[in-house]
């Protein structure tokens, strides 16, 4: 790639026009042999390209991301990217959607349209945006909100989950439901909201919480602090009654290295697992274990079979309730968390 077209990719997160092409000295011949199928370019939107070499070692997030980009890059009118698009950038947890897409919000009278795989949504509300290497996003709980508006109860309560596990206070995501009151399925986001909780701290404790209310056998409780032996404490992740549920991901086995967030081998980390089930249940509590697929069909029903029947043995064995000794020990030790702290830097018209 020649100098001055280089700058100008590096700039734009790896990507550039067709007309930036043309700017930095090459010609329509020369553009059109760089973007054949096996040319050096790839066609990430129409008119946007990057180097191929550039989406090689990229996974599908990283895909779309560039897709997000260039689809701010060549809007034609000053647009901000928004939802899905929005949460890639402000690095927000989501649920995967069956049909992925780049979303754009610009100032107009309400109403969305999607073609090839770019939403445009329009508003007349003022937008709080965030600033993230100098591409617009609206903001952390706008975007939460969005989803769940535009995806469904599922999608929103993750995002608002998450966002709100960032440092969001829950007072921003009620301001930007009433400022939104009138805009179509605010009633998703309204509910997503009510039943969030910051105590989750991955997509599967959303999705498992959301899978053991669905057994409707108590209050849903997140990260409670129990005493163990050596007097360590540790916080797991869904209780009811005198039963824990703790959501295991693939990722706790895989290495760092590999996209995962293992800092040890996947040998150590299932023996310190099963080291810490037996310390846990040795304090008078019970445990079942949720994975990824108890959270969706055909799993779905034969675990709600299975984490019911284990219930039901706890509380034969140990009744409904903790001690109160034990109640008033994770009540004076919650679970902290560092923070990503946020701030918009300031609110403008889409």
């Amino acid at each position: 790639m020649r100098p001055a077209l280089h700058a100008t990719a590096v700039r734009q997160h790896g990507i550039f026009t067709r007309a930036q092409a043309l700017r930095s000295g090459y010609s329509e011949r020369e553009v059109a042999a760089l973007t054949r199928p096996d040319g050096e370019w790839a066609v990430v939107r129409l008119g946007v390209y990057c180097e191929r070499s550039l989406l090689a070692p990229l996974g599908l997030s990283a895909k779309w991301l560039l897709k997000d980009h260039a689809a701010a890059l060549s809007s034609r009118r000053p647009a901000i990217l928004s939802h899905d698009s929005a949460a890639r950038v402000l690095g927000i947890a989501t649920l995967d959607t069956s049909t992925p897409a780049s979303h754009l919000t610009l100032f107009g009278p309400r109403g969305s349209r999607t073609n090839s795989g770019l939403t445009r949504h329009r508003d007349l509300l003022p937008l709080c945006v965030e600033r993230v290497d100098d591409v617009l996003t609206t903001s952390y709980a706008r975007t939460a909100i969005d989803i769940a508006r535009w995806h469904g109860y599922r999608h929103g309560t993750v995002a608002i989950d998450a966002v709100r596990r960032l440092g969001v206070p829950r007072s921003d995501l009620e301001a930007e439901l009433a400022r939104m009151r009138h805009h179509p399925h605010i009633a998703r986001a309204r509910v997503a909201l009510a039943d969030s909780d910051p105590g989750a701290e991955s997509v599967l404790e959303t999705l498992g919480r959301e899978l053991v209310a669905s057994l409707d056998i108590g209050d849903v409780d997140t990260q409670f602090a129990v005493r163990i032996a050596g007097d360590r404490v540790v916080w797991c992740d869904i209780r009811v009654g005198c039963h824990f549920f703790e959501c295991e991901g693939r990722l706790k086995l895989v290495p760092v290295a590999r996209g995962g967030v293992a800092q040890e081998s996947p040998e150590d980390v299932v023996w310190k697992q099963q080291a810490r089930r037996t310390d846990v249940c040795a304090e008078g509590f019970g445990m079942s274990r949720i994975v990824w697929a108890d959270c969706f069909e055909p799993g779905w029903e034969r675990a709600r079979e299975r984490l019911l029947r284990e219930y039901a043995v706890t509380v034969a064995r140990f009744g409904r309730t903790p001690t109160p000794e034990q109640l008033e020990f994770a009540a004076n030790h919650p679970r902290r968390r560092a923070t990503t702290l946020w701030t918009s830097e300031f609110c403008a018209a889409a």
